[in-house]
């Protein structure tokens, strides 16, 4: 899977830039070993707990970063006979791991902020040239965040959404950080930095456990309410005045579930008890193809045949008619 950017060059030329999945995770483990050496240096500058606190979260991001090229090559792999299914799942596990690192790291902010109030803290020092670094690295992160999101969303790899949605986050609280040192260097009012850190630690806290609760329930195959809806109006269309093409007399046990960009798929199809098993076979091989290609194009889809038994569908009163 690749992502093409697009811009006008020179002479009004279309240039354009292909990012594949990997590419782009190795772009996201460089960038934030670079983002963190500048939030480390903010942090030494200033002794802000809150530049510490956003520091710390660049942490989880170097390692989420590398879990996430790791899962994204592993998944990437083909089916094999221990893996039948593939191995797409490889990006849930990383997300889920990405999630409990952010609910580690915001227990341990709050943890240090409410300590911290106890104790007596040295006042920051210096916020100017801390102030730039901290800016600079927030620019960076949305630049980031803006390229993993985008690319996720269109090859639909859970690992890259989830390590962008971190990253667009970290911009987030990068952004609470500057406010805080801005007042601080207008107004000198200190307590405005562990109040803010404290605020960064919850929201941290809450975004891992949303980030570590979606990626366990797909996981654990929770049905994609999307997904289902895209199925079952597609087989809806090829019911007896659905308006599509080939006719079936009635459908059951539609289900799907689905690894990055590969989706699963399941269903039970009822056709006339006069149909040739050559003709049912043909039925749902389009009917499969066509539900493969609602979902996004990739995967496998499996249909069961079976004869109608209803009375009052039409295949049975003409056949008892004739």
């Amino acid at each position: 899977m690749e992502l093409i950017l697009g811009w006008n060059g020179c002479c009004g030329k279309t240039v354009l830039v292909r990012f594949s999945q990997a590419t782009i995770a190795v772009i996201a483990v460089v960038a934030s070993l670079v983002i963190l050496a500048m939030k480390l240096t903010a942090w030494w500058m200033t002794g802000s707990d809150a530049v510490l606190s956003d520091a710390l979260e660049s942490i989880v991001n170097v390692v989420a970063s590398l879990m996430t090229l790791g899962a994204i090559r592993f998944a990437a792999k083909p089916a094999d006979a221990e893996h039948p299914y593939g191995h797409g799942r490889a990006e849930f596990v990383s997300a889920a791991v990405e999630g409990g690192m952010l609910v580690a790291t915001g227990t341990f902010i709050i943890i240090r902020c409410v300590s911290g109030m106890f104790a007596q803290s040295p006042p920051i020092a210096y916020t100017g040239i801390g102030l730039v670094l901290v800016i600079a690295s927030g620019a960076l992160n949305l630049a980031l965040a803006w390229l993993m999101v985008s690319t996720g969303r269109r090859t639909e790899s859970a690992a890259l959404i989830a390590d962008g949605m971190h990253v667009l986050s970290d911009s987030i609280t990068t952004a609470a950080v500057i406010v805080g040192l801005v007042l601080i260097r207008f107004t000198e009012w200190f307590w405005i930095d562990p109040v803010i850190a404290l605020a960064l630690g919850c929201f941290l806290l809450s975004m891992g456990w949303r980030v570590a609760k979606g990626s366990v329930s797909r996981l654990i195959d929770r049905q994609d309410d999307g997904d289902i809806a895209k199925l079952t109006a597609l087989l809806r269309r090829h019911l007896n005045g659905g308006g599509q093409t080939p006719t079936i007399c009635s459908f059951d046990k539609a289900r799907c579930r689905h690894d990055g960009s590969r989706h699963w798929i399941d269903m039970h199809l009822r056709l006339p008890p006069s149909m040739s098993v050559a003709q049912s076979h043909d039925i749902a091989t389009v009917i499969e193809e066509r539900a493969i290609a609602a979902l996004g194009g990739g995967g496998e889809a499996t249909a069961h045949c079976e004869p109608c038994q209803d009375r009052d569908c039409p295949c049975n009163r003409a056949a008892s008619t004739s």
